[in-house]
């Protein structure tokens, strides 16, 4: 019954994203074409609603998971591993990853300039990790067949 209701719930989360990818797409094009249409907020409220209702459910659907033993820990683990790299990444930052002229433009400080290159350092960091776990695991895998 678990597998079921694991594969419904991963089948609508699929659901809900396409759906929302093509509201998305709606929108940008409608945008570009005619801003002032009644188009406009009819698409844009639906993508903020399927939006969150998507969010909702992969909330829902992470924290079903994690319900078993020892998983919450682990996750929380995590977290607070990535909040502290994000916070030395912080420190790191120089401030100068945006133009004066950015910075000027949408009123920004240097402090949001020191946070927007810490989240894309913390970006690189995790691709760079995500694809490291996949290539160990590929090569893993080709080795255990053997």
């Amino acid at each position: 019954m678990k597998e079921k209701t694991d594969k419904m719930l991963t089948l609508v989360m699929l659901l809900l994203g396409v759906v929302c990818a093509v509201f998305a797409f709606f929108f940008a094009l409608n945008v570009e074409t005619n801003p002032q249409s009644g188009l406009f907020d009819i698409v844009f409220w639906i993508l903020v609603a399927m939006i969150a209702i998507s969010i909702v459910a992969a909330l829902i659907f992470m924290f079903k998971s994690l319900a078993e033993k020892g998983k919450l820990v682990k996750f929380f683990i995590g977290l607070i591993a990535i909040v502290a790299v994000l916070f030395v990444l912080y420190l790191l930052s120089n401030g100068s990853d945006i133009s004066a002229g950015m910075l000027d433009r949408y009123g920004a400080t240097e402090t949001t300039s020191k946070w927007i290159g810490a989240f894309c350092y913390l970006v690189y960091i995790l691709v760079i990790g995500a694809a490291c776990a996949i290539i160990y695991t590929e090569i893993a895998k080709s080795f255990k067949k053997k």
